[in-house]
């Protein structure tokens, strides 16, 4: 089954901030704090949606979920001041972009400072022409929007972004040399840390992704909480996830997904939560289980 079908089965440089190259991380050099939520779907579909707030009120987010999750996200913006100063979407399927697409063609309260995505070239849409009319879609709002929001299209990995103290680096940019040709596998993987806790997200993340950032960033992909890839099912490899040092998953997983019915065989989640038992993970937030769950 491939990932247009996934999603059909579930029905459903801001001031303060600077880009600069790739750097050392440690959490040493970290002098900020961020309060991460892991928003749960409004309507238990597939998506992932993370806001985090820092210390000094600024506001960034990861995805964002679908349109149908506009109302819920709108709530959560409002409670930290409708403005989002960093937003960084992964890739450009419906369950990841559409809510900020939404967001940005009817505001509302809601204003965006900056939007950071690694762009998928015409000739690759093609590849997957089930999710291509929808990216084109995505990407010309984008283009035509003229109401103060800055587009940082990234082609780097390495690069990063400092926001009150607290870091953000891009792992992984749109390549097109990867053999696989899926929109999961250009997910742009994101590490964030503060001066007490890191964060990796993975977004859709499969095999090809997952081992490729794995060759060339290992020590950034060690981290306290991993946010498993693919929504946990038929992500990154288990030879990646034994790889990588991590303490705690982050599951962005609606109930269908986290515990599959037989008749949804398809499904591989019942492996990864295998392979974390065996790892020794025992901390594990799920967003179908705890909603809107935070760490401060």
């Amino acid at each position: 089954m491939d990932r247009r079908d996934f999603i059909k089965v579930s029905g459903a440089a801001a001031a303060g901030m600077a880009l600069t190259s790739c750097v050392p991380v440690s959490s040493a050099e970290a002098r900020g704090h961020f309060r991460l939520t892991q928003i749960s779907s409004a309507t238990d579909t597939i998506g992932q949606s993370y806001l985090m707030q820092t210390r000094g009120g600024k506001v960034i987010m990861v995805d964002g979920g679908y349109a149908s999750d506009v109302e819920k996200l709108r709530g959560h913006l409002s409670r930290v001041g409708n403005h989002v100063d960093l937003w960084l979407i992964t890739h450009p399927h419906e369950d990841h972009m559409e809510a900020l697409v939404t967001i940005l063609k009817d505001p509302q309260e809601v204003s965006v400072d900056k939007v950071v995505y690694s762009r998928l070239p015409d000739e690759f849409l093609d590849c997957e022409p089930g999710s291509a009319v929808e990216a084109r879609k995505y990407y010309r709002v984008l283009d035509d929007f003229m109401d103060g929001t800055d587009f940082i299209n990234v082609h780097r990995a390495g690069q990063r972004f400092d926001i009150d103290g607290v870091g953000v680096m891009i792992l992984s940019v749109a390549d097109m040399s990867l053999p696989v040709k899926h929109f999961n596998e250009q997910s742009m993987i994101i590490r964030m840390w503060d001066d007490s806790k890191s964060v990796v997200f993975l977004g859709d993340a499969e095999v090809c992704r997952g081992d490729s950032v794995l060759a060339r960033y290992k020590e950034y992909l060690d981290c306290d909480y991993l946010q498993m890839a693919h929504h946990g099912q038929a992500g990154c490899s288990e030879e990646f996830y034994k790889a990588v040092n991590f303490r705690a998953c982050l599951w962005p997983t609606p109930s269908w997904v986290w515990a599959p019915s037989p008749e949804n065989s398809w499904l591989k989640t019942w492996d990864t939560r295998r392979w974390m038992d065996e790892k020794g993970i025992t901390e594990h937030h799920v967003s179908c289980v705890e909603t809107d769950w935070v760490l401060e």
